[in-house]
């Protein structure tokens, strides 16, 4: 799977017909590592096989923030 995590919504695997999926809205993911487990999944999950919707700018997922305390 790909190094970079992003959210369903904004992946081109998420398998939804609308140009700006919502999180709350359900699609199967069709990433080729993941298709063979049909899983179907929320626009607010994420992974770390995302690659970005084609018309969405490359920065539209951003790192999840660190946990660490100073």
């Amino acid at each position: 799977m790909d190094a970079q995590w992003g959210h369903c919504k904004n992946c081109r695997h998420f398998a939804s017909p609308a140009a700006r999926p919502l999180g709350s809205e359900e699609a199967a993911c069709q990433h080729p590592s993941l298709s063979k487990f049909h899983l179907t999944v929320y626009g607010s999950c994420g992974c770390n096989g995302f690659a970005v919707r084609p018309g969405l700018p490359d920065v539209v997922e951003r790192a999840p923030l660190s946990l660490d305390v100073p």
